[in-house]
Parts: structure tokens; sequence; C-alpha cells
């Protein structure tokens, strides 16, 4: 029980506390990289240390599975885990909340994915039927005829993704700024921002009301914009990025942008991405690598507490089937 006790512990933290100081800290914005990683792994390590919990719960079944994978004596395994502790309909309660849990959450995410692929296919179909494909070096770049000034991606495979740029864009954007609007579009398709979206915007969904994990959503929007800028600062100069985040944030008007399943220029945390370009601009490569990989480091830290913790008393009694000997009877 004591595991159990300390796998809920881990689990609510990661959910609670620690989500709620990495949503406020100072630092994400100058390593969005980074700490979009330990987001993701933050919340890996909610969910595998919660789905142990109710595994350890459900006796039986984490009972056989340890004796048959330690050789552990099928008693010993009971009293290292459940000890003294009543076991009636909580472990089979555990074992339909794992089940059903699970399988509530992977509806969830399917659902939502295939209905994020039905609306940008119908945007795609619109854009594709309006828009004037531009010859260039990205594939997919198009022009739609639309006074509003705005950029804003569609994600795809196997050629279906597109960069669209309206008129009003080319009208009010300098040559340059247009180059690091559609960089910071392809920085988006290119490490497949949309997933990550995906998975945030269901897990906030199924859990964010109960106050865990609330802050995921948003904050993974707000920091793939950042990873985006700083792509395209790199590559095409913090001003001029900045001046047209400026420039096609001005508008008021609704943009072709704005619409389920794009990922639009001027997205979420639109003053501070400015803020953040011009007061410090993009982070080196190095050092941005150097904590994506120290926040690598520590997810993984944080992955494996919860397996460590659940296979401990498995390890204390690892072999003790075969040192049950049977006793010989002497007349």
């Amino acid at each position: 029980m004591l595991a159990v006790l300390a796998l809920l512990v881990h689990a609510l933290v990661l959910g609670g506390p620690a989500a709620r100081l990495l949503a406020g800290a100072a630092w994400v914005a100058r390593f969005p990289e980074a700490a979009l990683r330990l987001w993701h792994t933050c919340v890996l390590g909610f969910f595998t240390a919660l789905a142990a919990v109710l595994l350890l719960t459900a006796h039986d079944l984490w009972g056989h599975l340890i004796a048959w994978l330690f050789h552990a004596h099928e008693k010993k395994v009971h009293a290292a885990y459940a000890g003294s502790a009543p076991l009636a309909g909580v472990a089979d309660a555990a074992l339909l909340l794992l089940l059903g849990g699970g399988g509530a959450l992977s509806a969830m995410g399917v659902y939502r994915f295939i209905l994020a692929r039905r609306q940008r296919a119908e945007h795609r179909l619109v854009v594709d039927a309006l828009a004037v494909p531009v010859p260039s070096r990205v594939g997919g770049l198009r022009v739609l005829d639309h006074a509003t000034p705005a950029a804003f991606c569609l994600p795809g495979s196997g050629g279906r993704s597109r960069v669209v740029l309206t008129t009003g864009a080319l009208r009010l954007l300098t040559p340059r700024q247009l180059a690091a609007a559609v960089e910071h579009e392809l920085a988006h398709l290119r490490l497949r921002h949309h997933h990550a979206i995906l998975v945030a915007d269901t897990v906030t969904a199924a859990i964010g009301r109960t106050g865990l994990l609330r802050d995921y959503a948003p904050q993974v929007r707000r920091l793939t914009e950042m990873i985006a800028d700083d792509w395209a600062a790199r590559r095409h100069g913090r001003t001029n990025l900045a001046s047209a985040l400026l420039d096609l944030g001005d508008t008021t008007d609704v943009t072709p942008g704005q619409h389920a399943g794009t990922l639009p220029m001027t997205g979420p945390d639109l003053g501070e991405r400015v803020r953040r370009l011009i007061d410090h601009g993009a982070p080196a490569g190095h050092r941005s690598r150097v904590l994506a990989g120290l926040a690598l480091g520590v997810g993984t830290v944080l992955l494996a507490i919860p397996a460590a913790v659940s296979l401990a008393p498995a390890a204390s009694i690892a072999g003790t089937a075969h040192a049950e000997k049977p006793h010989h009877h002497h007349d």
C-alpha cells in the first residue's frame, strides 16, 4: 500500500503544483522547446503514475504478473503490495476504472483527431478552390484574395499541407517580413505542432475541470508559437518577424486563418511574443539544445519514478517461488 500512496502523491504533485510552477515560470519564454518537453513528460508521468496506482490496486492482475515476471511466491507478492488491506471490490473497481478511463480518453482523442482532420480537409478545399498556387521553394504555398492581412498554415500529410498568405498581407508586409511569416508557418508544419496541440486539448478537456493539468492546452499553444517564432527569427531576423507580427496583429477583422484546424501566425499571447523578440531575440541554437536535452533528462527521471516505485517491492522478493521447497516426510 505504501507504493500505491507514493505513486498517488507523485501523480497529484505532477498534475497540480508542478504543472502550476511550470506554467508560471519566467524562464519558459526564453527556452520554449525545453519547456514544451517538460510539459509533455510531466503529463506522461502523471498518467503513468495514475495507471500504476490503478494497476497495483487491481491486485489480482498485478500479483499474477509480478509472480510470473519475478518468479515470486504469490503469498509474498500479496504481502508486499497489499498487506492486510481489504481488497474485496476495490481491486475490481480499480481495474474497471483503469480500463474505462483509458478507453474513454483514447476515444476522446480519436474523435478529436477525426474532427480536426475533417475540418482541415474542408478548409483545404476552400483554399485550393479560391487561392492561387505560388511557385516557390515552399511546397503548398498559396495566395488567397482577401483584404485582411493574414498568414496561416493547414497541416496535412502527403503533400496536403498548405501555407497561406492573403493579398492583404502581400500588400502590407515587406519581402523580409513575408519570408519570416512563411518560415514561422513552415516551422509549425515541420515540427508537427498540430499533434501536440491535439493531445493537449484532449487531456485538458478530459481532466482540466478537476484543476489538474488545466494549463496544459494553453501552455502548449503558447510555447509552440514561441518555438515557431524562434525558428523564423534565426533565419530572417527577429526585427523582421516582430514587425510582421505587429502588422498582422493590428487588424481587427475576422481573418481567414481564424478557423478550426489552422495555425494562424497571430496566435495566442501576441504581445508577449513581440516583447520577447524585441528584448531578447531567439535564443542561441546550442543553448536551446542543451536546455532541451536537460529537460529530456528530467522527464526521463519523472517517467522512471513510477516504474521504480512499482517494481521495488517485486525486486525484493524475486525468486522466492523457487525457495519454497516441498517438505519430505520420513517414516
